[in-house]
């Protein structure tokens, strides 16, 4: 009787052992699991537990949707079925790390599907990595949470080797997502908000190594009841890709340890700060147009001084803000608007366009068929302030936009050191506004002067009755406007023309003998 019993306890605790800690293997979430813990065989078909690299976990329709791992784990990947039309929620458990290392996660639900790494009250944190080829998929949201416990303390998500974050929305409230080797954010979205207490950190997302911001958008926003803001990090030779940047209060991107030259990111916009060090910020890979009033300064959490900023891409950037990166401003390509100001000298290259209402503190550069263009928006006339000296080159313009005489209807580049001119002035008329004979206006001021504008663009107009003149000042040139005194080209060509034909005519007239009767008297025709 006692072997009966005995051999009766020993099954039954062997069945409790093996449907908790079964071998791994590919297996199917049950419709009512016993529990809500992933590392439980008898909450799976068959009963096992998907855990190795060759494993598919799949969700389907089931009763509980709230999912946790009681112990690391690792998958080759993790499929929503259709029929998974209750959202899930997988938690990566304090302590312990969820691991997908083949194909990712596949969701065919049309439902999003959540994944959280928490912080524990012991400072254990969760973590999700994906590695290898690995994708986080399309419609789901990872949600990494940090904590501040005698210090911080963050869950977090990380991408490793040519893994990608696919489509997927990442929130970081306090956590991270961190992406190394040559992974990717794919077309990924990235939120860190910033911390709500006094002293607490914000989220991260952080690009080292080779890895790649691709064209995701990344945003950072600010911190409440005194605590820190999100940041966007780039290390090391990592890229920004066509990455949308958005920064707000004292949330920040921070490329300071970034490997030199620095890093380009598709766009930048918001009220947050922008952190140089000493590397270059190119902006405009995306060709969007966007508006910054935060500060771009040198520093960040590697220090540094001399960043710079290059405006690159087709679109306009508007630096409405106090900057101060000591730095090189270029623009190569597109709109830098500063309405703001800025602190360094500044060239325009080719296609490049500087604009703005603003002040900049260095010298100006405008290099061949590069422009300037004082003003706000595109017809919007307005008074651009240089501190220092402005040097422009012969194939150059100055564009002054006209839509009235008084002031504030016309652009004025007021420069504060010497003007050394050459090129193209291009007075432009909108509006509808057309200026009088005598009509003067005072587009341009300076310390001292050198040169002068070698063409005007577009001097005659009125259709062809009025054109501009330039008088050069001690201390400013004035566009006027006087009768035009330039022939018309056009009209020229087409009297010559019809006083030729004239010619020809009256010559076969005569040749012929048309038109003697006329004249009464033809001219001797020899034979």
């Amino acid at each position: 009787m006692r072997k009966t019993v005995l051999k009766a306890v020993l099954s039954a605790t062997i069945f409790a052992f093996v449907a908790t800690v079964s071998h791994a293997g590919s297996a199917i979430w049950d419709l009512n699991p016993g529990s809500g813990d992933w590392n439980t065989a008898a909450n799976w078909t068959p009963m096992t537990v998907p855990n190795a690299s060759t494993d598919t976990a799949t969700f389907g329709l089931s009763n509980t949707t709230n999912v946790s791992i009681s112990a690391n784990t690792e998958v080759n990947g993790i499929t929503f079925t259709p029929a998974a039309t209750n959202p899930y929620t997988i938690t990566a458990s304090a302590a312990f790390t969820l691991r997908i290392t083949g194909t990712g996660i596949t969701n065919n639900s049309g439902r999003t599907q959540h994944f959280i790494s928490p912080v524990g009250a012991n400072g254990e944190f969760g973590l999700i990595v994906f590695s290898n080829s690995a994708t986080a998929g399309n419609s789901t949201m990872f949600t990494n949470n940090g904590a501040f416990l005698n210090g911080e303390v963050r869950g977090g998500t990380r991408f490793l080797d040519t893994s990608s974050a696919g489509n997927g929305t990442f929130i970081n409230n306090g956590g991270f997502t961190e992406f190394s080797d040559s992974s990717t954010a794919g077309n990924g979205s990235f939120t860190n908000n910033g911390g709500t207490v006094s002293g607490a950190g914000g989220g991260q997302t952080i690009f080292q190594q080779t890895s790649i911001a691709d064209s995701a958008t990344l945003i950072a926003n600010g911190g409440t009841g005194g605590g820190q803001g999100g940041q966007i990090l780039f290390e090391d030779a990592s890229t920004g890709g066509t990455s949308r940047v958005e920064v707000f209060g004292n949330g920040n991107l921070d490329i300071s340890s970034h490997n030199a030259p620095g890093v380009a990111v598709g766009s930048i916009e918001g009220s947050g700060n922008a952190f140089l060090g000493g590397n270059n910020l190119s902006v405009g890979t995306n060709n969007l147009s966007t508006t910054f009033s935060g500060v771009i300064q040198d520093g960040g959490r590697s220090g540094g001084v001399g960043g710079s900023l290059t405006k690159i891409g087709t679109g306009t950037l508007i630096l409405s803000g106090a900057n101060t990166y000591t730095g090189n401003t270029n623009i190569n390509r597109g709109v830098l608007r500063v309405d703001g100001s800025i602190t360094s000298d500044t060239s325009v290259h080719y296609t490049g366009t500087l604009a703005g209402t603003g002040m900049i503190h260095g010298n100006v550069m405008n290099n061949d068929f590069g422009i300037v263009r004082p003003g706000g928006a595109l017809g919007t006339p307005g008074v651009l302030t240089v501190v220092q000296n402005y040097t422009q080159t012969q194939y150059a313009t100055l564009m002054i936009q006209i839509t009235g005489g008084n002031a504030g209807q016309f652009s004025v580049l007021d420069v504060m050191g010497n003007a050394n001119l050459n090129g193209y002035l291009d007075p432009v008329l909108l509006s509808g506004f057309v200026p009088n004979i005598g009509d003067s206006f005072i587009f341009l001021n300076y310390a001292s002067l050198t040169g002068g504008f070698s063409h005007i663009k577009h001097q005659v107009f009125d259709n062809g009755l009025l054109q501009w003149s330039v008088i050069y000042q001690n201390n400013s040139a004035i566009l006027t406007v006087v009768p035009n005194t330039i022939p018309d080209q056009g009209s020229t060509l087409l009297l010559l023309t019809l006083g030729l034909l004239a010619l020809v005519t009256y010559r076969r007239q005569l040749s012929t003998g048309i038109g003697c009767a006329r004249r009464r008297k033809c001219p001797l025709i020899r034979k």
